[in-house]
């Protein structure tokens, strides 16, 4: 009968583990899992790295649009160069009183060329955001 009891309640401490562990406290993992969720062609998961904040309310399907574009567009490079190999930090600048962050990157591909990207983000909820451009 006890064993009933403690079952919803590890439960919900299972679900609030799982979401903890979803949420981007770290502006390089913000950067990364929007490259991983690109090169799979994820929208809904790149769209969730992505500030929306500084977008109008009638600009938003234009802005989501834009980053279908760009996951789209990640898609077909990674393909185009074998895969995705790697995501490097090569150094990141916090400004936390400001709640702001950029983030340059090296991304290596399966056939080895690669490209460097410079991201800025922006800290929302406790969880930080590429600032869409």
């Amino acid at each position: 009968m006890r064993a009933c009891r403690f079952l919803p309640v590890l439960f919900l401490a299972c679900l609030a583990l799982g979401l903890s562990a979803c949420s981007s406290a770290r502006p390089e993992a913000t950067v990364e899992a929007f490259y991983r969720a690109a090169a799979k062609g994820d929208v809904e998961r790149a769209t969730g790295q992505v500030s929306f904040a500084e977008v109008p309310a009638n600009r938003m399907v234009q802005a989501k649009g834009k980053v279908q574009m760009i996951v789209g567009e990640m898609q077909s490079r990674v393909e185009a160069n074998e895969g995705l190999e790697a995501i490097e930090v090569l150094e990141t600048e916090i400004d936390e009183a400001q709640g702001t962050a950029r983030v340059r990157t090296r991304v290596v591909f399966g056939n080895g060329k690669d490209t460097n990207e410079t991201h800025r983000l922006v800290r929302e909820d406790g969880d930080w955001k590429i600032v869409l451009r």
